[in-house]
């Protein structure tokens, strides 16, 4: 299995790799209402650079970024981005998510099962963090309302 490494931090240097993967990722299209559901609900996602570290940022929202990287000892490959927020104090509502297309199941390594690793680590963050019980994930046309963690 492919190690995954998580990480709230992304390098300013990987600014193409990351515009790359949230804006014109090959696969978007198969998700366009989704897509859109989401930045009619909460906004439009932006990349932030601060001090050097790159974070996805939402206008008039506090959002948290989760980087998936692939460890190759010396280097660490972005393998996927969430991009989530709080509400109704109890719940984390995930608003994008994107995996680099040769770590999805659809074309690349369909055994690692990247995308699901990378909401299990969400799921394990939610359940660290105090008071949050559900999550909510728009998802292939509908929204996962609210699932308890």
């Amino acid at each position: 299995m492919l190690p995954l490494v998580f990480s709230s931090k992304l390098n300013s240097d990987q600014r193409d790799e990351l515009e790359s993967l949230m804006f014109f990722h090959p696969e978007q299209n198969q998700h366009t209402s989704s897509i859109n559901a989401s930045i009619a609900s909460y906004g439009f996602p932006k990349i932030i650079d601060e001090g050097g570290a790159l974070r996805i940022g939402i206008e008039g929202l506090e959002v948290q970024t989760l980087y998936a990287f692939v460890d190759r000892g010396n280097t660490q490959d972005l393998a996927g981005v969430l991009v989530y927020t709080r509400v109704h104090g109890d719940t984390l509502v995930l608003l994008h998510m994107a995996v680099r297309p040769e770590f999805c199941y659809s074309t690349g390594y369909k055994n690692e099962l990247v995308l699901a690793r990378i909401l299990s680590q969400m799921r394990a963050i939610a359940k660290r963090i105090n008071g949050i019980k559900k999550l909510s994930i728009l998802y292939v046309d509908k929204e996962i309302p609210r699932a308890l963690i």
